[in-house]
């Protein structure tokens, strides 16, 4: 815990943070990591006034970012064992107790942790909602699907508690609602038929990027079936791991930081011990004293009054004048003046002599006394300095603990940075193939126009008749796999929809919606050209050198076989066997190492897996996966 006042402003902040750990018997661990921020403006300034900031360690720069309301931030760390199992992140009990505790919000957002339903005349609070400049967390957007309302209920019901904190779940309950909210967001940003739309911070109404708010039909949730909660769950947690931290966080942390070295140094601290009183030389009048002080009627030291009473008889070696010289030249070479002290003049008189030591001895002791209250004080001193040093060190070791958390921190943005870096290369490389065989293609047509056009036939500019033109590809890749199964005669899809339904959950899913389209139409115009006779090599040779008319994909995407460690070992074998008809092989399941590589690299990195069963019995292209890229013996 640690607090700071800015004393220019009276601005106080204050700040917690906790961290439970907890430890599971298969070796896995969870931590979790709160921090909350709390400010306060101090109603009197004065006084904070005086401030010597000038010899303060570990000063915070009162122009940070300083939070304007209370704010918590929560971390969740699963550390999975040798053995442990997979676990699947989601929204700490904690959060949901937090939030249902106390209103949080997000800008205008409420934040919770149950599902909420807005009706048609709710639509336009919703939108309010969407658009806030200051909304940091997506919000869910569910249409209403009339074939399966109980389910999309218990679905985005189970959603919202997985996501709370980090996401907003909506659901629109009826046609009425979500005809409202296609009119209130325009056609570029609506969803429906039963589909769901994750719609990111930095929305506007006249959005420049409206495919960034990824949308998942209703196919694919029902492809994924029970596992649709965890893919769409993924998705939201994922945003909500590369989403930054609030702008005061940095001013929260230090201040965090400066209070635990401060009790860590205050734990630390040695004991000071009490300082000795500093005595006198020589006592006060008061004081109890062998000394003869000027009100008592002291003895001359030449003569005894008659009427003083005798002195008791002295014990057997009695101090001597001699031995008075010698203590007396004691204290004079140890640096302490007796001369204060008078002399016995009549060496024969003992009681002079008994009270001329007495005095001696008494102003011994008060210097041995004076000499160690002097090394106490000393002492103390050095203590008092040694506790200012360790605070000192201590404030410096948080002061390097910060710094090497922020350290920590830019490193792995680093490695997010490089992450982007390289997904950016890869969408570099696949447009510029892409704008090269779109060149490539263009060239040829205006060759074919030119040559059209000697010979008397004009057609440039002329739209292509429907049956030329493009189909309107889904961007879903569950989509795409019916879509094709509808469209093309010449292939066999087998049960993949789980697999390709994985992949529509991220955000380059329209992408390789289009690519995997683009891969089955060219096998799909492959295994006619086998049927008919125009062609009889293999498809990789078929995308090296397509024929005119034939649908093709770059050779770098085709690959006939794998490995020869894939190929022998048996688990990963069997990754790549799939279920065919038995008029292809009468196990009725086929290894299939020939595969489309959809994109080069990258995590996930999809692929299509098929057997070419073109020149056999069927004369059909077998697609047996389309999904994620299949272990190998150094990815898993």
């Amino acid at each position: 815990m640690g607090s700071y006042t800015d004393r220019e402003t009276g601005r106080q902040l204050h700040a917690a943070a906790f961290q439970l750990d907890e430890y599971l018997g298969d070796g896995t661990s969870w931590t979790t990591s709160l921090r909350l921020a709390s400010p306060y403006r101090a109603e009197q300034t004065v006084l904070f006034a005086e401030q010597d900031a000038d010899h303060r360690l570990f000063e915070l720069d009162a122009a940070a970012d300083w939070p304007e309301v209370p704010w918590i931030w929560l971390d969740l760390e699963h550390h999975r064992g040798e053995t442990g199992a997979i676990v699947r992140p989601g929204s700490p009990r904690l959060v949901r107790d937090l939030l249902a505790a106390v209103e949080g919000t997000d800008g205008s957002l409420p934040l919770t942790s149950d599902l909420l339903d807005i009706t048609a005349g709710h639509v336009g609070e919703l939108c309010g909602w969407l658009f806030d400049a200051n909304r940091r967390v997506p919000v869910v957007v569910f249409t209403p699907d009339p074939q399966a309302t109980d389910e999309q209920h218990r679905f985005a019901t189970r959603l919202a508690r997985d996501v709370a904190g980090v996401a907003v779940v909506v659901r629109l309950p009826d046609a009425a609602a979500a005809a409202a909210f296609s009119r209130h967001v325009g056609p570029h940003l609506q969803v429906y038929g039963g589909a769901m739309r994750t719609y990111l911070p930095g929305l506007t109404p006249q959005e420049l990027f409206p495919r960034r708010h990824r949308v998942l039909s209703a196919a694919t949730m029902r492809a994924l079936r029970s596992r649709s909660a965890n893919a769409v769950r993924d998705q939201v947690l994922s945003l909500s791991t590369r989403r930054t931290s609030p702008p005061s966080y940095p001013l929260v942390r230090r201040v965090l930081a400066r209070g635990s070295a401060e009790q860590s140094a205050a734990r630390r601290r040695p004991q000071v011990p009490p300082a000795m009183p500093q005595p006198t030389l020589f006592p006060d009048p008061a004081e109890q004293t062998l000394f003869p002080t000027p009100t008592e009627s002291a003895p001359s030291l030449d003569r005894v009054p008659d009427t003083e009473p005798p002195m008791p008889a002295l014990a057997e070696g009695v101090e001597s004048a001699e031995a008075n010289r010698v203590l007396r030249a004691s204290l004079t070479l140890g640096g302490i003046d007796p001369s204060a002290i008078g002399l016995a003049t009549v060496p024969a008189d003992q009681r002079l002599l008994e009270v001329e030591r007495r005095a001696l001895q008494d102003l011994l002791i008060r210097s041995v006394k004076a000499a160690q209250a002097a090394e106490s004080a000393a002492t103390t001193g050095t203590v008092l300095k040694l506790a200012e040093a360790t605070t000192e060190i201590e404030l410096l070791y948080a002061e390097i603990d910060d710094l090497t958390q922020q350290l920590g921190e830019e490193q792995r943005s680093q490695a997010e940075l490089e992450y982007v870096r390289t997904e950016r290369d890869v969408a570099t490389i696949d447009l510029s193939d892409s704008e090269r065989d779109n060149e490539r293609l263009r060239a040829r047509a205006r060759w074919l126009e030119s040559e059209l056009t000697r010979h008397q036939v004009h057609l440039a500019g002329v739209e292509p008749p429907d049956d030329f033109a493009p189909p309107e590809i889904p961007a879903s890749i569950v989509e795409v796999l019916d879509f094709a199964s509808a469209r093309l005669p010449n292939l066999e899809i087998g049960a993949t929809s789980d697999a390709a339904a994985g992949l529509d959950v991220h955000p380059r899913a329209e992408h390789w919606a289009f690519k995997i389209w683009k891969a089955l139409a060219a096998l799909n115009s492959y295994a006619e050209a086998r049927k008919s006779g125009q062609w009889s090599n293999s498809f990789l040779a078929w995308c090296l050198e397509p024929p005119s008319g034939g649908k093709a994909v770059p050779a770098t995407w085709a690959a006939m076989s794998e490995s020869e460690t894939t190929n022998t070992m048996p688990k990963l074998r069997e990754a790549r066997t799939f279920t065919v008809p038995r008029a292809v092989i009468p196990a009725g399941r086929l290894y299939m190492p020939a595969h489309v590589k959809i994109q080069q690299g990258g995590t996930p990195c999809p692929r299509i897996h098929f057997h070419d069963d073109t020149g056999g019995a069927t004369g059909q292209v077998y697609v047996g996966y389309v999904g994620d890229h299949l272990p190998t013996a150094n990815f898993k």
